[in-house]
């Protein structure tokens, strides 16, 4: 929960009062979450933990996952042989990982995972991949066998006509979304490696943020004549290939740390000078 909050949009108060209410805590020296996110991100964030300011507004979203997991979590509870919104934890490389499932059937070893999120996911991501199976590792070291894994996905912007004008459209606004299973012995190399970069980071070294830790866009190359608009044809005399390097859209927009990171603050500077492209 963001220490310094804002409300520029006049929200009413019980709005704020419930994002301040946030429970979440996490659990051990780093959370499943955590982990697998940049460790440049988690460590200026908690470097930086009381001067990062949020508006309300940015944690509706946030806000609408924590009501469907305690809806959900209720119903669970109410299911024999379901364990839900359960935390492991694990010791690695002198560090206590931690992660919370949020409902693992345990007649059929199938790990579910709750998320409120867009229909552009329908077919799932790495990320979630690698969370569910950093979890499904964690049960493991604590006695439990999980066999399979996926994401029970709310579409938040999920529309009726859509799903009626285009077959490949989500039938329904909620569904099943299968996710790939890991060897454990991939796993556990997987934790590992993740832990070790993150302890990195909190010594002091530099754990640069890779492209898919900053959402970058993919470069594109155009055909043009200075002065004049691209012209997607052939390179004709007089014309040059013009590299537009892909843009960093969580550097941007959504990364709370951006303003300490040196990385971005390097390529920013680019940006605002011209000197790099922006998609078009």
């Amino acid at each position: 929960m963001p220490k310094l909050l804002t409300n520029i949009h006049d929200l009413p108060q019980a709005v704020v009062d419930a994002v301040q209410a946030d429970p979440y805590t996490g659990g051990g020296d780093i959370s499943c979450t955590r982990l697998i996110d940049a460790p440049q991100v988690t460590e200026l964030g908690r470097r930086h933990a009381d001067q990062i300011v949020t508006d309300v507004s940015d944690r509706v979203w946030s806000l609408l996952g924590q009501a469907v997991h305690t809806i959900l979590e209720r119903a669970g509870l109410r299911q024999p042989n379901v364990q839900a919104e359960v935390r492991f934890f694990a010791d690695v490389l002198g560090w206590q990982v931690s992660g919370q499932m949020d409902h693992h059937n345990l007649e059929s070893r199938v790990l579910s995972d709750y998320k409120v999120t867009t229909v552009f996911k329908q077919h799932g991501n790495d990320s979630w991949t690698r969370q569910l199976n950093v979890l499904r590792w964690l049960a493991w070291k604590n006695g439990h066998q999980i066999d399979a894994l996926e994401v029970i996905a709310i579409f938040r912007d999920w529309r009726k006509a859509e799903a009626l004008r285009n077959p490949e459209y989500p039938r329904a606004p909620i569904q099943r979304i299968p996710l790939p299973v890991w060897h454990l012995e991939d796993a556990e190399e997987y934790v590992f490696e993740r832990v070790r970069l993150h302890q990195a980071a909190r010594m002091g070294f530099e754990v640069a943020c890779s492209d898919e830790d900053r959402w970058k866009s993919p470069d594109k190359w155009a055909i043009v004549k200075p002065g004049n608009k691209p012209d997607p044809g052939v390179v004709p005399h007089g014309y040059v290939v013009q590299h537009r390097p892909g843009e960093p859209k969580r550097c941007l927009t959504y990364c709370d740390v951006a303003e300490w990171c040196v990385q971005w603050q390097a390529e920013r500077q680019a940006f605002v000078a011209g000197e790099v492209g922006r998609d078009e």
